[in-house]
């Protein structure tokens, strides 16, 4: 079972927060977790729910949306602001929210404001937490060719269909590539994906992953046998070696068998 990212709604307009909750239902992989139209009220639920985005009005009554961000030191979840006043787009940014949208919103604009949300997941893969161990999210893979790899412990998210699953890195045994797909083997299930090689190499740490031919990427512990020119992983799946990779590969192997 999958589970949608987790979105917190607080503005003290009731129509605004009916619309944002009307644009998260036409998207399937968020879910309304709360709301609220007063910020003091909603740092106690926010920090109960633990919610994965939160959409913040700018101008509301005791606090406003800033103060709302301060107030959580650094213990905040993504943020995107939604305010009828344009004027505040740069304290927003100074204030590292992921996007500042300024009513009246489009469901186009806001879709841009969730990818833009979702790319964070990809490009700073995340440690899981006990809040979102079970948890499992949906979007694309980023084209940002900048993207940070995971930690051995971190996770990446693969987009299967109209689901998004969060992945452990230490799960993937192979990724084979299929034209404008890739195949992504884990010890027990097949994900297939839009995606290429390259990008996915860009989110795999290293020293883990070792790419053996143009089509396929091996984890390292997950090689259970080498005969000649073929490797075959510990779920069974065997792979050849490409010829203008052997000799990094078996350079690689040596290396790690001699620490």
């Amino acid at each position: 079972m999958t589970h949608p990212l987790k979105c917190f709604i607080i503005d003290d307009e009731p129509d605004s927060r009916e619309l944002i909750k009307k644009f998260v239902e036409r998207i399937p992989f968020l879910t309304v977790c709360g709301e609220s139209e007063d910020a003091i009220d909603a740092l106690l639920q926010v920090q109960k729910i633990k919610p994965d985005l939160v959409f913040l009005d700018v101008e509301m009554p005791q606090i406003n949306g800033f103060e709302f961000i301060r107030t959580l030191n650094g213990k905040c979840p993504k943020i995107i602001m939604i305010t009828a006043y344009a004027q505040y787009a740069l304290e927003g940014f100074e204030h590292q929210v992921t996007d500042y949208l300024v009513k009246p919103v489009s469901f186009e604009r806001f879709m841009k404001a969730v990818n833009k949300f979702m790319e964070y997941f990809i490009i700073v893969p995340q440690i899981l937490s006990p809040t979102t161990e079970n948890s499992l999210k949906t979007t694309d893979i980023s084209n940002d060719h900048s993207a940070k790899p995971a930690k051995e412990n971190e996770f990446i998210l693969i987009k299967n269909e109209k689901k998004m699953i969060r992945v452990a890195v230490t799960d993937i045994v192979m990724i084979e590539a299929m034209k404008d797909y890739i195949k992504v083997h884990l010890a027990e299930k097949v994900i297939i994906t839009h995606s290429t090689l390259t990008k996915m190499e860009q989110l795999l740490p290293a020293n883990k992953f070792l790419r053996i031919s143009r089509s396929c990427i091996i984890r390292e512990n997950a090689i259970s046998e080498i005969d000649g020119n073929e490797i075959t992983t510990i779920n069974g799946k065997k792979a050849d070696i490409g010829v203008t990779y052997r000799e990094t590969v078996w350079n690689t192997l040596k290396t790690e068998v001699n620490k």
